[in-house]
């Protein structure tokens, strides 16, 4: 007599998926090859120039870009030209094979920028020209109509001696308070000026270094940006504004001459920069640490206010804040 063996059907179904699985896993593993095309890159120019209204010099940047599939890195367009047009109508030019310097770029010397907006048009033989445009923000100063406010206290204070030799450190807590105009927006900087500053002619053996951290590490008004070595600050919608910002900042300094680590007090440089020159280093950074997300998501692209879509053109203006 023939027995019947009921096999439920969830059991069946289990089964199939664990079929289909270990046979999908086999395809895998011996490799899906699929061919993609990619089309073919046109260079374009790729221009960075960032300016403050005065300066001995500044540098302009144009690089040729480059394809995926390219081997070479960008070349550098050594016989870029360069023009600046003020609302106005005055012109700055300068670029060229004669403004080249190795390892900067091209060189503007004498530099005298007037307040407002600006018109950036470079070109090269063989390239399209690339255009961009910008408006400088308000001078930033400790005093006037965009003016900023530094409240500081000295909370520590070391300092050691040998014969022919010194090592100290010093801590202050600052406040910072920025302006604000309602009908614009307003992006700030602040970082150590120097980092690490050698005494001229000193082999190592003299120096201070200046360091910046922020008090409250998830403050929404502060940001921490790697490629300007410096924090972000901008006005957050829900905030009380831009008032005191608290930070730490830590001067060490080592040498022979004691007398300077006394009479040198540590340095900071504030900046008032252009909307687009933030994005651009906010973009650089999150592409540089990988930021883009999953593996197979979009890819993340630099951010660019130039016409050919590569590269940045932004103005800023800055000061020193110097804590006595």
């Amino acid at each position: 007599m023939a027995h019947r063996v009921l096999i439920p059907l969830r059991s069946l179904l289990v089964g199939f998926a664990l079929l289909t699985l270990a046979s999908g896993c086999d395809k895998l593993s011996r490799g899906v090859v699929r061919e993609i095309e990619f089309p073919e890159h046109a260079p374009e120019l790729a221009v960075t120039f960032l300016a403050r209204p005065q300066a001995d010099s500044l540098y302009a940047r144009t690089h040729a870009s480059s394809g995926i599939l390219d081997s070479a890195e960008s070349p550098r367009i050594k016989s870029a030209e360069y023009t600046l047009v003020h609302e106005t109508g005055v012109t700055v030019n300068w670029g060229g094979q004669e403004d080249w310097v190795p390892h900067f770029g091209h060189l503007m010397t004498d530099v005298d920028l007037a307040q407002g907006t600006w018109a950036l048009t470079v070109t090269a033989p063989g390239f399209e020209t690339a255009t961009a445009e910008q408006t400088f923000p308000p001078v930033i100063a400790a005093e006037g109509s965009y003016a900023y406010s530094v409240q500081s206290a000295l909370v520590d204070s070391v300092f050691e001696a040998e014969e022919d030799w010194y090592w100290g450190s010093r801590e202050y807590e600052i406040s910072l308070s920025l302006p604000e105009r309602p009908e614009a927006e307003d992006h700030f900087l602040l970082r150590s000026q120097f980092g690490f500053k050698w005494a001229e002619g000193d082999d190592w053996g003299a120096g201070q270094l200046v360091s910046l951290e922020a008090v409250i590490r998830d403050d929404p008004r502060v940001e921490y940006n790697e490629s300007l070595d410096g924090y972000l600050i901008q006005d957050v919608p829900g905030t009380e504004a831009l008032e005191s910002i608290q930070f730490v900042v830590v001067q060490e300094a080592w040498g022979e001459d004691a007398d300077a680590f006394f009479e040198a007090p540590p340095v900071l440089e504030l900046a008032a920069l252009s909307p687009e020159m933030v994005l651009f280093y906010r973009r650089l950074d999150q592409v540089v640490d990988g930021a883009g997300g999953l593996f197979f998501s979009e890819p993340l692209l630099s951010y660019s206010n130039v016409s050919s879509g590569y590269g940045c053109f932004g103005l800023y203006t800055s000061t020193e804040v110097v804590l006595d």
